[in-house]
């Protein structure tokens, strides 16, 4: 009854809009002070709105049939999200390298072909086996070198083909054009997002994701087909999304999810190929690694690490991230108005939505999606305010992105749904902004930094060690200095110069060097960024 008065009557519906986001507003101001307790505000309200969404729509069965009927502004939609995205990714092209951009420059350094054919055959020294992407580094570093702006270019690019890729998906399952586009524009512009895009680092994810959306659209159009030709071609995008990052393993779950959760159908025999293709290319990643790979704390898989913890990443915390995702540790008053406005817009929508009789479908398999593909970093889930480790959200939050395409295209009337999704896509991009803010800071922050040691100590003298002291992990939720010792020796351009930190030093400090060492404090103050100390 109420949704219904609320559909029915757009006073009362500006009204509620008002008094929620006026109500948020007060809370995040007032009450939630501290970036964690503003996350779980953002966190119950994504919560109760998943809750709705599940509850309203749960009645709604049914195979996909034909297409609802379109409207001519989905391509207006789409368009607007595309150009909006692009101006607001864009910024990110002046941002200088930070965290473990640094070791990959470092690795990019060797012979191009020796280094392609290492990576395929042994991967990354037994912690990863991601040769594809590699390779895209190692290719751009032979075109750009060491200027940031080529790297970031080349995420934006991928960024755009998993946009193509994700609207490409939704009309071959059937979804109307119009939803599509809806859909396509949330992922366009969703603040998750940055940590894998404007990172240069966060490559692995967005290649993946890219190669992940046209096998799954490619699985769609070829259970249609029906051709030796349009099987193999999955078998291929299956085989260079595995190789891309380690989440390509989840592609045949994802097969068997779409037939069983959209299409109604058991899986039928040539789902056991895409099976035996990852079996196949598993037992290889773990022959050339000498194990599982990944984080090894205390010599164990991190993907063995099980916890109450490893459920609240997945079922609570990266859902509620995917949703929002905004960096309550980047400073800002306008990011509380933007997040009012969104949890407001989000609760509304789940309300006045109308379900229709395929929708359903859709967000069950949207929410399998947002699960499932969490799980190779079930570790790195439990996302904090800060967002670091977020990049492990983007594929995921591809969910997220169908199952709001479903939320506001079950609006009433197309003027509300192109209300309603422009709306959204603002908040999203201001978020975006938001974020980006947070990377702009602390990439500006290394390098003036690095510059910083550079006239310190202009002229080091051969095999001189570097010993830092309070240098942080990470800024504003981004990570700093965690290839310590590539950044110092691209600064110099010297490979006789190492770096550590003290605190990381579980020896004696006398055995660090036999060579000259050169203790720095790092203070981070906008007057002095460094001291030099004497003595440990």
């Amino acid at each position: 009854m109420f949704s219904r008065d609320l559909r029915s009557d757009p006073k009362k519906l500006v009204c509620c809009g008002a008094a929620l986001t006026l109500g948020f507003a007060a809370v995040l101001w007032i009450a939630a002070v501290t970036p964690r307790a503003r996350l779980n505000v953002m966190q119950a309200v994504s919560v109760v709105f998943l809750t709705t969404v599940a509850w309203r729509f749960r009645g709604s069965r049914g195979q996909i049939v034909s297409p609802e009927s379109n409207d001519s502004s989905e391509w207006g939609l789409l368009a607007v999200a595309t150009v909006l995205g692009t101006l607001v990714w864009a910024t990110m092209l002046n941002f200088y390298f930070v965290g473990d951009d640094f070791g990959i420059l470092a690795l990019a350094q060797a012979p191009l072909f020796s280094q392609v054919k290492s990576m395929f055959l042994h991967g990354d020294g037994g912690v990863f086996y991601r040769p594809l992407t590699f390779t895209s580094y190692f290719l751009d570093h032979t075109v750009w070198g060491a200027i940031p702006a080529g790297y970031h270019l080349t995420n934006l690019v991928l960024h755009l083909v998993t946009i193509a890729g994700l609207f490409a998906f939704c009309r071959q399952m059937g979804i109307s054009r119009q939803s599509a586009a809806i859909t396509a524009g949330i992922f366009a512009l969703m603040p998750i997002h940055v940590e894998a895009v404007a990172w240069m680092s966060g490559r692995f994810d967005v290649l993946s994701t890219a190669i992940i959306l046209w096998a799954v659209t490619c699985y769609v159009w070829s259970r249609r087909k029906g051709t030796i030709g349009s099987y193999s071609l999955v078998l291929l995008l299956t085989a260079l999304s595995i190789f891309s990052k380690e989440t390509g393993f989840v592609l045949p779950v994802l097969f068997a999810a779409i037939e069983m959760l959209v299409f109604r159908a058991r899986p039928g025999w040539k789902i056991a190929g895409y099976f035996a293709l990852a079996g196949v290319m598993f037992a290889y990643r773990f022959s050339a690694l000498g194990g599982l790979g990944g984080y090894k704390p205390g010599g164990i898989s991190n993907a063995l690490d099980i916890s109450t913890k490893t459920f609240e990443g997945l079922l609570i915390r990266s859902p509620s991230q995917m949703l929002t995702g905004f960096n309550w540790t980047q400073p800002g008053i306008s990011v509380l108005i933007v997040a009012s406005l969104l949890a407001s817009l989000l609760l509304l929508a789940a309300i006045c939505a109308e379900p229709g009789f395929s929708r359903w479908a859709i967000i069950k398999l949207a929410l399998f999606w947002s699960v499932i593909t969490v799980i190779p970093a079930h570790f790195l889930s439990v996302i904090g305010a800060g967002l670091s480790n977020s990049r492990i959200l983007y594929l995921p939050s591809v969910g997220i992105a169908m199952m709001l395409g479903q939320v506001l295209g079950a609006l009433k009337g197309p003027a509300v749904r192109r209300t309603a999704s422009v709306l959204l896509f603002a908040l999203f991009s201001l978020g975006v902004l938001h974020n980006l803010a947070a990377w702009r800071w602390t990439s500006q922050l290394l390098e003036r930094t690095l510059d910083v040691v550079t006239q310190t100590e202009p002229l080091p003298a051969p095999q001189t060690q570097f010993v830092f002291s309070n240098l942080p992990d990470t800024v504003r939720g981004v990570f700093f200095f965690t290839t310590l010792n590539a950044s110092l020796q691209m600064a110099y351009s010297r490979q006789d110069i190492t770096a550590v930190r003290d605190s990381d030093i579980a020896i004696p400090p006398n055995t660090l060097n036999a060579g000259p060492q050169i203790r720095l404090l790092w203070k981070g103050d906008e007057s002095e960024l460094l001291v030099r100390r004497d003595s440990p």
